[in-house]
C-alpha cells in the first residue's frame, strides 16, 4: 500500500460528495448537444453530448488535465442538469432528475480527475481502485459504507478499476455507488466517475440496478480527446 501511495499523487483527497435531493435551476450552468444516442439497444433514441476539453477550462475557469467526452440518455419523464466546477471537486457533475418543478434526482455522475507516477499499466489500475476505494469512503460515515464489488473492467475500451458500494448520506437516504477510475493513455493523468443511484425515486431495488442508472450509462461512454 505504501509503494502505491508514493506513486499516487493527492488530487482527489479534498473531494466530498454533496448528495442533493434536489438541484434549483440557478446552479445549472452548463449545456451539452443533442446527438443521436449510443443507447439504441435499450430504445433511446437521444443523448446529450458533453465535451470536457480546452474550451471548457478555458470557459469556466478550471483545469481538465485529462480532457473527455461523455454521452447522457435523454429518457423520458427525466431532465439533465449539468453543472460545472462542482461543490466536491472536478470539472463537471451531471444530474439526471424528474422532469418538473421538483427535480428530485434519479442519479448524480461527478467526475473527478486523478493523477498519478508510474506508466506501469498494473499499478496504475491499483492506484485507480486506490483513489475508488478512498473516495467511497468520503462518501458517508465507515459505519455506513459497504464494499459490493470491485473489480476490473474496460470503459471506452481501456482498462480501469471498478468498485461498487452503498453508503447512507446526511439524510438518511441509503445510496447505491459506482465508482470507475480509468487512466489516459500515455498520460499521468486520468479520471473517476461518480455514479450515484437514488433508491428514493423507485427506479433501484438491488446493487445490479446501479449499472441501469442514466449515471452509470453515461460514464460508460467515456472517450478520453
Amino acid at each position: 500500500m505504501k509503494s502505491i501511495l508514493r506513486l499516487a499523487l493527492a488530487t482527489v483527497c479534498a473531494f466530498t460528495l454533496l448528495a442533493l435531493q434536489a438541484v434549483s435551476a440557478q446552479q445549472v450552468q452548463i449545456e451539452g448537444s443533442v446527438n443521436l444516442t449510443p443507447f439504441e439497444a435499450r430504445g433511446i433514441t437521444l443523448s446529450t453530448l458533453y465535451k470536457v476539453d480546452g474550451e471548457f477550462a478555458g470557459k469556466h475557469g478550471i483545469p481538465v488535465p485529462a480532457p473527455f467526452t461523455l454521452a447522457a440518455p435523454r429518457r423520458d419523464g427525466q431532465q439533465i442538469l449539468a453543472q460545472a466546477k462542482p461543490a466536491g471537486g472536478g470539472p463537471i457533475k451531471i444530474y439526471f432528475a424528474t422532469d418538473d418543478a421538483q427535480k428530485r434526482i434519479f442519479s448524480s455522475l461527478q467526475i473527478i480527475p486523478f493523477t498519478m507516477k508510474t506508466d506501469d499499466l498494473q499499478k496504475r489500475l491499483e492506484i485507480g481502485d486506490y483513489f475508488a476505494i478512498d473516495l467511497l469512503k468520503k462518501l458517508g460515515e465507515n459505519r455506513t459504507t459497504r464494499v459490493n464489488l470491485r473489480r476490473q473492467i474496460t470503459v471506452g475500451g481501456l482498462p480501469a478499476a471498478e468498485v461498487v458500494g452503498n453508503f447512507v448520506n446526511g439524510e438518511g437516504d441509503q445510496l447505491l455507488v459506482r465508482l470507475v477510475a480509468v487512466a489516459k493513455p500515455g498520460s499521468p493523468h486520468g479520471i473517476i466517475g461518480i455514479a450515484v443511484g437514488h433508491p428514493r425515486q423507485g427506479r433501484i431495488k438491488k446493487v445490479e440496478d446501479i449499472y441501469d442508472t442514466s449515471a452509470s450509462l453515461a460514464f460508460d461512454t467515456v472517450m478520453f480527446n
